[in-house]
C-alpha cells in the first residue's frame, strides 16, 4: 500500500470519530403517555381526574369530568421535574381535548405552570376551537435560557426558576360553564419534556476507529520516515 493510502484511511477513520462524537438532536427526557395508568401524574381534585382507557390518542388519558366550582389543574411526576438548564430541557408539550361541553361561558387558552423555590412562570398559548369535541391538539410550550414567547415571570427570574423546577402544572379545566346541570369533560394526553444533546458520548465503536487511526498514521509517518533515509542511503 501507498504512503497516501495510510493517509487516507487514517483521515477516514478521523472523520467518523468525529461525526459520530459531535452528533446532536432532540431527546425525550420524560414522557407521560397515559396508556395504562395516569403515570404518577396527580390534580388538586382528585376525585375528578381519572385514568380513562376509553379516550386518548391512542386510547388512555387523563379525563377530567366536572363536578365542583373548582378550577382543575394536573401535576406532572417526579421524571419532569429538576434543573431544567444543567438537563437542557427545549420544551414541553402535550395533547389537549375539549370533549364534550354545555353552558360554556368562557374556554381559557392552553397553558403551563412552572415554579420552583427562586421562581415561577406561566405560558399562554393558543385558543381552542369553539366546537367540541375539538380532537386532540398538540400544544408545546418551548423553553430556553433566554424566556421565549408565551412566558410571563410571575415570581423570582426565568434563569433562577429554570435551575430548580419543582412543579410542572398544566390546566386540564379550560372551559366554564353556566348553571347547573352542566357537561364539562376534558383529557390530556401524550405529555412530553424534551430536551437537546449537546455533545453525545463517543461509542466504544467510534474509540476503536479512533485508536485505529492513530496506529495507521504511526505506521503512515514510519514508512515514510523510512523511505526518506533508505533514499538518503542510495545517494
Amino acid at each position: 500500500m501507498r504512503i497516501s493510502g495510510w493517509f487516507k484511511l487514517f483521515s477516514l477513520a478521523i472523520l467518523g470519530f468525529t461525526c459520530s462524537a459531535a452528533q446532536a438532536g432532540n431527546v425525550i427526557l420524560a414522557s407521560s403517555t397515559f396508556d395504562t395508568s395516569m403515570d404518577g401524574w396527580t390534580s388538586n381534585t382528585p376525585a375528578q381526574v381519572v385514568w380513562s382507557s376509553v379516550y386518548g390518542d391512542p386510547p388512555g388519558s387523563l379525563l377530567f369530568t366536572d363536578a365542583t366550582g373548582a378550577g382543575t389543574v394536573v401535576y406532572a411526576p417526579s421524571s419532569f421535574l429538576g434543573n431544567y438548564l444543567a438537563m437542557g430541557v427545549t420544551s414541553i408539550s402535550f395533547e389537549d381535548n375539549i370533549i364534550a361541553e354545555t353552558e360554556v361561558t368562557y374556554v381559557s387558552k392552553y397553558g403551563v405552570t412552572l415554579s420552583g423555590p427562586d421562581g415561577s412562570a406561566t405560558y399562554v398559548g393558543s385558543q381552542p376551537p369553539a366546537t367540541y369535541p375539538t380532537g386532540w391538539i398538540p400544544v408545546t410550550a418551548l423553553i430556553s435560557p433566554i424566556m421565549p414567547d408565551g412566558w410571563t415571570v410571575t415570581s423570582g427570574t426565568w434563569l433562577g426558576l429554570l435551575s430548580d423546577v419543582e412543579q410542572v402544572e398544566i390546566p386540564i379545566e379550560l372551559v366554564t360553564n353556566g348553571v347547573e346541570p352542566v357537561t364539562d369533560i376534558e383529557a390530556i394526553d401524550n405529555a412530553s419534556l424534551q430536551g437537546e444533546e449537546e455533545m453525545a458520548t463517543p461509542e466504544p465503536s467510534s474509540l476503536s476507529l479512533m485508536g485505529m487511526g492513530v496506529v495507521l498514521f504511526g505506521m503512515a509517518w514510519y514508512w515514510r520516515r523510512r523511505t526518506h533515509m533508505i533514499a538518503d542511503r542510495t545517494f
